[in-house]
């Protein structure tokens, strides 16, 4: 699949590009995609997250070693490039419940001394300033099957700067056991062109270490041109070992790469970069704009797919603080991608103020290639308004369409599979004695589940449903467009009542808790409108005639089933500023809500004859 235009390098043929008035941006879902929140920010509760009580938590990074998922992502206090910050490790055997949060790289107060870098800038340190974490990548997996963990220190003469080139300390490493305990501390690359020698660094350089198999693994790394290729901000054009060079006045950030062939290997750069090497990443084409990949300074993620494809995930929007949705475009050959879908389109409110903290998914990151890889699935670690981190389970093939009509009887964790779930620490969303539950006690976030149907203009769904404690909030279940446009809200309240969302919100009938409650939804897109029965009664007028409803949105086909824990959101959008956040934490965000817990068993879809 060729344009006209058509060049040897990355780019986007397709027409279709999100709205970001829209936080989902009205691209339709990539089929069974799963989201599991890792870290939820929380200062006034740290023991119910990492322990740390940070709440800027970015630029995480994601392996998989001896039968679990590795996630390390840096923190900091409050404020991007401020503050005495601190990378932490979590760790998961499903990528669905996340643990085990150790720190990884820990506070690094820079000892008194005098450094003068290369620029001929002199700088004196009290032994009162707190560098910070910043690192493009976390992991490298040696040939002898030693995990190496690493992080970079920094520090910044002010906020808005980076730890980059002559303000950078050097990149520290760990060995990561089998067993997820973690070695000493060493630098691996000591930052020289900023001034810094071993005299006045807190941590030996690597060499000095008697683990013969931990040398081995960093020498290997030292030699690999792709991964070093990673450090270019933070090691700087002066290191020998960086091949691709910064242009000038300029920066070339947050290097991937996926090979084509055995030699050819295609890198990728936020802000739209690509190039290409065919000697394994020894030199490279100089790197060009590809204007079709629409980025700004969120990163991109590419890589090839186990069905022999290749897939790049990246926030597909101009402005950078306004990073969403996070979706995937996939190609034949690695170089024309086409058919964007949606795998991250939620976007809760930032509850903590920080500097530099952009709205929406960002900064996304797979397994790199050559390391540990748990099945066909492409998995993704990536953070939330560089708040929280969140953890994505990508199915192989990439699919957007169901084309069976649907059967549910019993629920089991197979069923899950092709459904698109989205749950944060404080939710859960699983199978359990054949239904499918949902709970939610997260103040400002909802768990969703979601599940593609055949395309249809009529259709008939059936849904056995339980509420088994609804004390605040709601439950919604919808029938939606390919474009998330809802033609049928129907809405579980706490006093009862079943509501539809017609012209207007009115009463339909009654629920009671832990009854189950069959429902009946004939939908028809020809005349905009539906059908209702509950436990068998058709909702009808006083002569007993069956009530057609409005739809709330006029749509062409329905689409989705969407099951949530909470009223929809209309934020974020493209006029909301990040920057205008609240001074103090959003009330209540520190503690879990009262649960809201909805259940389904039976969920039946046919299309209706006509």
């Amino acid at each position: 699949m060729k344009n006209e235009n058509y060049e040897p390098y990355p780019s986007y043929i397709g027409n279709v590009h999100p709205d970001c008035n829209f936080y989902h941006g009205r691209i339709p879902y990539m089929k069974g995609v799963h989201l599991h929140q890792v870290s939820r920010a929380n200062r006034g509760r740290p023991e119910l997250d990492d322990g740390t009580g940070h709440t800027y938590k970015h630029a995480p990074d994601i392996t998989w070693y001896n039968g679990r998922f590795y996630i390390q992502y840096l923190t900091n206090p409050e404020d991007e490039h401020g503050g005495a910050g601190v990378s932490v490790l979590a760790s998961s055997k499903d990528g669905k419940k996340w643990g085990d949060f150790q720190i990884s790289f820990p506070e690094y107060w820079i000892p008194a001394c005098e450094v003068t870098d290369y620029k001929g800038n002199h700088h004196v340190f009290d032994g009162r300033k707190p560098a910070f974490m910043h690192q493009r990548m976390s992991f490298y997996q040696a040939s002898n099957n030693v995990l190496l963990v690493l992080g970079f220190y920094g520090w910044a003469p002010e906020l808005w700067m980076t730890n980059w080139d002559n303000y950078g300390i050097g990149r520290v490493v760990r060995r990561l056991m089998p067993d997820g305990t973690l070695g000493p501390i060493w630098f691996i690359r000591v930052n020289w062109q900023g001034g810094w020698k071993k005299e006045n660094l807190l941590y030996p350089e690597y060499t000095e270490s008697e683990d013969q198999e931990f040398l081995e693994a960093c020498r290997e790394l030292l030699k690999n041109p792709l991964f070093i290729q990673q450090w270019a901000e933070e090691n700087g054009d002066k290191d020998p070992q960086i091949r691709v060079k910064h242009p000038e006045n300029g920066t070339y950030q947050a290097f991937c790469w996926y090979h084509r062939e055995e030699k050819e290997v295609v890198g990728l750069w936020k802000h739209s970069f690509v190039s290409c090497s065919h000697d394994n990443g020894e030199t490279w084409e100089e790197p060009r704009k590809s204007n079709s990949l629409v980025m700004s300074g969120q990163k991109i993620w590419g890589c090839r797919t186990d069905d022999g494809r290749y897939a790049l995930i990246y926030d597909p929007t101009l402005e950078t603080q306004h990073r969403f949705p996070m979706c995937i475009v996939t190609s034949e050959d690695g170089l024309v991608f086409d058919r964007m879908l949606l795998v991250h389109g939620e976007v809760p409110p930032l509850r903590y103020k920080g500097f530099c903290k952009d709205l929406g998914p960002q900064y996304m990151r797979g397994i790199c290639e050559g390391m540990q890889h748990p099945d066909g699935n492409v998995y993704l670690t990536y953070s939330v308004g560089k708040e929280d981190i969140w953890f994505a389970s990508l199915p192989v093939p990439v699919e957007a369409e169901e084309e069976e009509e649907i059967q549910i009887g019993s629920f089991t964790e197979k069923t899950l599979e092709s459904w698109n779930l989205y749950q944060p620490v404080w939710s859960r969303i699983e199978a359990c004695d054949g239904w499918l539950r949902i709970e939610n006690r997260e103040p400002y976030d909802y768990a969703r589940a979601v599940r593609l149907i055949p395309r249809s203009k009529q259709v008939r769904v059936r849904a056995v449903v339980s509420v088994e404690q609804l004390e605040q909030g709601m439950v919604q279940l919808e029938l939606s467009s390919l474009l998330h446009q809802t033609a049928v809200r129907l809405i579980f309240r706490p006093d009862g009542i079943l509501n539809q969302r017609t012209v207007c919100e009115l009463g339909l009938g009654r629920w009671e808790k832990g009854k189950e409650l069959e429902l009946v939804i004939c939908a028809d897109c020809e005349t905009f409108s539906y059908t209702v029965s509950i436990n068998g009664v058709m909702a009808a007028d006083s002569f007993g005639r069956a009530l057609q409803f409005r739809f709330m949105e006029a749509v062409n086909s329905i689409d989705y089933i969407s099951l949530r824990t909470g009223a929809p959101r209309y934020l974020a959008n493209l006029e909301e500023n990040p920057d205008n956040k609240p001074e103090e934490p959003l009330a209540g965000c520190e503690e879990p809500a009262e649960p809201v817990c909805f259940a389904v068993k039976t969920v039946e879809v046919t299309k209706i004859q006509v």
